[in-house]
């Protein structure tokens, strides 16, 4: 299930913070998306014009006019600078941006950044040539193809509603795309620009490119070129916006000349509008200042927030052509665009290796009926089917509804004579096919209540629904002071591999008064029920729980074979095996199996996958070294990018510190310990000696001088009420935040919690819920600033080594430094985390955010994206499931992300969530990443099964006191396997073993391929080596693997974020 957040009101929480954009919100001409899709709906009767930037071509894989002014900087850069190519080589990472920006500055001949002669002072400065300038433009766009949004303009000219294509590109994406519809492209260049006087003709669709096209004729590009536009172009557009709506998609307005042009043919009198689409909220300072001009003139101009050119013209599509021939075309495009890709799932193949050794498991054979009895009942007004079926167990039979009609077990007598006044036609004996059985959720509930009742029958034990237990088992636990008393028993799961099915077994226990106990006291009574089950032996003592019960469920026979009704002749038998199932697997080490029999008792192969290893750099060799320990890695070693010190990195992290007065001597103390060495006095097996900032980075960390601190003001704490103080206290920070943003030499700020305002960071009743580490996160976002949150009980703890490393790690990491990499994964591969927070309103309603985010092939965590999904649909769970349009539209996301982060795309993307893939889902993703030529895709869904456990054995074939190893991993049939993420590793210490957390067994991580061709060692091994990039943490690995944890986490976040189309987001300032 994922995550669930009620607010208020997140747009009034954010109020007043800076991140509503309410300069945009309250100008007249700003339309939100829905309202300009219903305007040009309304003018479908009026022919429309198309003018088209450089971004409207960066999902074809086309740089835009911004990335191709860097990436002449670099060229400028490098050629002067040769030595330093390797480390300045990806031209996407900002901080890489950062060093050559200080380098051209410092020669003080190039234009100021971001200034408006960049573009044409850079490309000339980088090649004087002009046939160079040409020549770069063409192999830019070579092998290059149209997306989605040219298909749907080329289509939309199909059906006489776009007429003309203006653009400044040079790349003729545009003209490509209309040569394979039914249309008739007029190309006009500087070259041929008299073609442009035509009346308009059916199937005829100009094509006008105002900078000149690569493949003829000379190119404008340098600041003489682009200051003056054809006179005779000019004219031609004042002729054709008179009457005809524009709409400009893809175009920051960085062209004097063109926005001249523009200006002057808008001033002419005419009922034509434009609308300039642009990319997020933010509108560039001379497109604003040209729409308030025009509509100043008496003209319609209006800024209209997209999220990118292939999905603006999607959503316009859907608007535009509401019969279902024309969706039919637009489906058929996408598919189109993605032929090629599909590939033939495949099935994770079990390993085979020579087993010598095995495990236990919580898992006993079971055996069922393959038919029941299937009637019909009349229900009385009001009466529901689920109670209906439930009462008739005190008269022993288990029944359940399912399609309107009642399956049942039991003494067909009983059944006649309790429903025969409701019973409808005849009972009549129904087959059971064993597969559609056990993946139907009521026929599962049926199975296991009568085995269930069974058991407690046999074994002479109280039972419910799902668990069996003694009176005798009486215990009680202390929970806040409160006394809860309950009985020791077992809790009962089904579970198939595809070919046998078995029932679970799991320490539980009954309430004995379960109304008294709130969810709160349930929750920690339930860990410390289990903990005192493990008491820091887990496998042992876990599974002497589980043998206790064994003994008495089973009374010492081998099987359980009993009818339901227990001890009736009614013919439906029920087998539960006395011989838990076995998994196998190959040891180096000298095994043995338990007993002659057990080879009929393993039914599984696994396999002990070798952990990740890091990278980190050594300069003493001037290369890189591996260590799966990334404490020692960076205390032997030093951090993955230490070379780019002094290169691309200042030798120095600079800090900025709020704290409220009261808590500055304490927090400048600990700070300043953070220069000195710790010794290690707990989980001395992993956490080993911390020696300092600098000797643990090769950084210096600038702590600045208390005087330039900025404190907190108290006055909230004197506010009576909690919610509207934490609220004002949030803003305070925000505020605090803002003021040391304009340093813009600072990495990261520091935001310290003394005790007396814990009661301000966290708010919740019935309808509101409020997060100031969230509230605070979602501000500093928006300005692209890092945060670190302190609190006073961090500082008051007894593992002041641990934190030392902890808060260490989160500045260097929140400083845009990395300290490993993984080694050994796949170059050429990408991943991405899919995650979803949904938010329920008081009137029904409820909404949600989708994020996508991206990490490299080494499983550095990238940039996110978050959108708002419309088209939506909730199982019984409530975990969501988007429609193929939305897939499509998330693909959308994620290839945007992959362009703005990689030099090239990726191969191979391998996509995480935590609930299955639909075939729509699959369908959307699929095809919107095989448009962009990614051939190789794995949809993996990742989730925990804590029902299904198993246990390791020592040389003398007993229950180990340590549990399974981390990387245990097995298929259970084609396209389901297990994988623990969590279990024994290496001990710092030599001839020792940890176990991370140590108080549980641990749960495998259940793997589910819906789409690929990846096989079980590669997936596997990723998903494990991606467990130990969480930089959040500084523990040898988290259960989850980053990707699935950032993009719930981020989701959850999200709802405080007033902006979502247009807007990418740096993971690291999210952390």
């Amino acid at each position: 299930m994922e995550s669930f957040i009620n607010f208020k009101s997140a747009e009034w929480l954010l109020k007043g913070d800076g991140l509503d954009s309410v300069e945009v919100q309250n100008m007249d001409y700003v339309l939100e998306f829905d309202e300009f899709v219903r305007s040009i709906k309304q003018n479908m009767d009026t022919k429309f014009s198309m003018f088209l930037g450089a971004g409207a071509s960066v999902e074809s894989g086309v740089p835009s006019a911004g990335e191709c002014i860097w990436e002449w900087k670099r060229d400028i850069f490098i050629s002067k600078n040769p030595v330093l190519a390797e480390t300045h080589n990806n031209i996407k990472s900002e901080p890489v941006k950062r060093s050559i920006q200080n380098w051209l500055d410092n020669q003080g001949i190039y234009p100021q950044l971001n200034s408006e002669e960049e573009y044409s002072k850079y490309i000339e400065a980088a090649y004087k040539i002009a046939d160079d300038r040409r020549k770069y433009f063409q192999h830019l766009i070579e092998g290059k193809c149209p997306s989605l949004g040219y298909h749907i303009i080329a289509l939309l000219a199909e059906n006489e509603i776009v007429k003309s294509v203006w653009t400044t590109n040079f790349d003729g994406l545009m003209l490509k795309t209309a040569h394979s519809y039914g249309l008739v492209p007029i190309e006009v260049t500087l070259e041929s620009q008299d073609r442009i006087f035509r009346n308009d003709t059916d199937k005829e669709l100009l094509c006008i490119a105002l900078h000149g096209d690569y493949k003829y004729g000379p190119l404008k590009n340098t600041e003489t070129e682009l200051d003056n536009q054809s006179e005779v172009l000019v004219r031609a557009l004042t002729h054709e916006i008179e009457k005809r709506n524009f709409i400009v998609l893809g175009y920051s307005g960085r062209d004097n000349s063109v926005m001249d042009a523009l200006e002057r043919a808008y001033m002419e009198k005419g009922a034509g509008r434009i609308y300039w689409c642009g990319y997020g909220r933010d509108i560039p300072p001379k497109v604003q200042r040209f729409l308030e001009k025009i509509n100043q003139s008496g003209r319609n101009a209006f800024y209209v927030p997209t999220d990118g050119f292939d999905k603006t013209m999607l959503n316009i599509a859907h608007m535009f052509f509401e019969n279902e021939d024309l969706q039919r075309r637009i489906e058929e495009i996408k598919k189109n665009l993605g032929v090629g890709v599909e590939c033939e799932t495949t099935a994770f193949q079990p390993f085979a290796d020579d087993i010598n050794k095995c495990m236990d498991t919580n898992l006993f054979p079971i055996k069922f009926p393959n038919e029941c009895y299937q009637f019909k009942i009349i229900y009385k007004d009001g009466e529901k089917p689920w109670d209906y079926c439930k009462n008739l167990q005190q008269y022993n039979i288990i029944a359940v509804p399912h399609n309107d009609m009642v399956y049942a077990w039991g003494n067909i007598n009983s059944i006649r004579s309790m429903c025969s006044g409701q019973l409808e036609g005849k009972i009549e004996s129904a087959p059971i096919l064993k597969d559609v059985f056990l993946n139907n959720k009521t026929f599962r509930e049926m199975l296991l209540r009568a085995l269930v009742t069974i058991i407690g029958k046999y074994s002479g034990c109280e039972y419910n629904k799902n668990k069996i237990w003694r009176k005798s088992e009486k215990f009680s636990q202390m929970v806040d002071g409160k006394k809860i008393i309950a009985y020791r028993g077992i809790q009962f799961s089904l579970f198939s591999d595809g070919k046998y099915n078995y029932l679970a077994f799991i320490p539980a226990y009954f309430y004995e008064n379960k109304k008294d106990v709130s969810k709160e006291e349930h929750l920690e009574f339930s860990k410390k029920f289990i903990e005192n089950i493990c008491q820091r032996q887990a496998n042992k003592n876990y599974y002497g729980y589980l043998e206790k019960w064994r003994k008495i469920i089973f009374r010492e026979n081998t099987t359980i074979c009993a009818m339901y009704p227990f001890d009736s002749d009614s013919g439906f038998e029920f087998k539960i095996v006395n011989k838990s199932m076995l998994v196998g697997m190959h040891s180096k080490y000298n095994a043995n199996l338990p007993d002659a029999t057990s080879e009929k008792r393993i039914q599984i192969c696994a396999r002990d996958l070798l952990d990740a290893e890091l990278k980190f750099y050594n300069p003493r060799y001037g290369s890189m070294q591996k260590d799966f320990h990334p404490m020692r890695g960076l205390v032997n070693h030093m951090p993955y990018d230490y070379e780019m010190n002094n290169k691309v990195y200042a030798p120095t992290i600079k800090l900025g510190i709020i704290c409220p007065a009261s808590g500055q001597g304490k927090f400048e103390s600990f700070l300043d310990g953070l220069h000195k060495p710790h010794t290690t006095r707990y989980n001395t097996d992993y956490v080993i000696n911390y020696p300092g900032f600098h000797s643990v980075f090769g950084v210096g960390l600038d702590i600045p001088a208390r005087s330039e601190w900025l404190a907190l003001d108290d006055v909230e704490l004197k506010e009576h009420d909690i919610y509207k103080a934490a609220i004002a206290f949030g803003k305070q920070i925000n505020k605090r935040i803002e003021e040391l943003g304009r340093n813009s030499q600072l990495d990261v700020i520091m935001i310290y919690i003394p005790k007396e305002y814990e009661i301000l960071t966290s708010y919740e009743d019935e309808v509101t819920r409020f997060d100031l580490h969230d509230y605070v996160k979602a501000f500093a976002v928006q300005k692209h600033i890092s945060t670190q949150f302190i609190r006073e009980k961090t500082l008051d703890s007894e593992l002041d080594c641990q934190i030392a490393w902890a808060i260490s790690l989160a500045i260097y990491v929140k400083a845009g430094r990395t300290p490993w990499v993984l080694s050994n994964l796949r170059t050429d591969t990408a991943f991405a985390g899919i995650g979803y927070s949904v938010n329920h309103f008081k009137n029904g309603e409820q909404t949600l955010i989708g994020c996508s985010h991206i990490y490299a092939s080494d499983g550095q965590g990238l940039r996110y994206k978050l959108s708002k999904i419309k088209d939506v649909t909730f199982d019984a769970q409530k975990n969501p499931y988007l429609s193929e349009n939305e897939a499509y539209q998330l693909g959308l996301n994620i290839k945007e992300l992959f362009f703005s982060s990689f030099s090239s795309l990726p191969k191979r993307v391998v996509i995480h969530k935590r609930t299955p893939f639909k075939e729509e889902e699959i369908a959307g993703l699929t095809k919107c990443l095989g448009s962009a030529g990614i051939k190789d895709i794995d949809l993996i869904e990742i989730t925990y099964d804590e029902n299904f456990k198993c246990f390791e054995y020592n040389k003398y074939l007993q229950a180990d006191l340590f549990p399974v190893k981390r990387g245990c991993c097995f298929a259970i049939n084609d396209n389901t396997a297990y994988l623990f993420t969590h279990g024994i590793a290496p001990s710092v210490i030599s001839n020792r073993r940890y176990f991370q957390g140590g108080t549980n067994v641990p749960a495998p991580l259940k793997i589910v391929k819906h789409y690929g061709n990846g096989d079980l060692a590669q997936i596997a091994s990723e998903i494990l080596g991606l467990s130990k990039m969480n930089w959040n943490s500084f523990g040898l690995y988290s259960k989850l693997p980053c990707t699935i944890q950032s993009s719930n986490a981020i989701a959850k976040v999200g709802w405080l974020l007033p902006q979502y189309e247009g807007m990418i987001y740096e993971y690291r300032n999210f952390m």
